[in-house]
């Protein structure tokens, strides 16, 4: 009888192992889906604040704001994003924007291409509150803002 019992908690435990493998595989399962962050891009567009809604189908929506006034710069922009484990990557439908980075807890930081060439550093907090600075990539040089005065 304590063979047997050792046998099915033997099969539990691999089927649980299983299971929890499997799990891991699914990039977007409790990472990044039905999310919301809320970026600055300090380098390219130092003045404003963007918000990612994220879906579970790998889609997002991103609307931006002056931080300043309050007032929308632009209408929401939409595209698909993916991630594999830490590394994740939002791509605008229609503009030639990539934003590239790692996840680590709240906090998603990277470089934005436009084109293929890095155009600045941008950082996010999961949720509605922008993060408060945005430090500096050592792979991205920037010398002048897009949207500097």
């Amino acid at each position: 009888m304590v063979k047997q019992g050792q046998s099915y908690m033997r099969r539990l435990c691999a089927f649980a192992l299983l299971g929890l493998l499997l799990g891991c595989l699914n990039p977007r399962q409790g990472r990044a889906a039905n999310a919301v962050w809320t970026a600055i891009i300090p380098d390219a567009f130092p003045n404003y604040v963007y918000t990612w809604r994220m879906s579970d189908d790998g889609r997002y929506r991103e609307d931006g704001r002056d931080d300043l006034t309050g007032t929308p710069i632009q209408p929401t922009l939409s595209g698909r994003w993916s991630r594999e484990g830490p590394h994740m990557e939002l791509r605008q439908d229609g503009l030639p924007y990539l934003f590239d980075g790692m996840v680590i807890g709240n906090l998603y930081g990277g470089t934005l291409y436009l084109n293929g060439v890095a155009r600045s550093r941008f950082c996010a907090a999961r949720g509605e509150t922008p993060p408060e600075r945005c430090t500096s990539a050592p792979s991205v040089a920037m010398d002048q803002p897009v949207n500097g005065p």
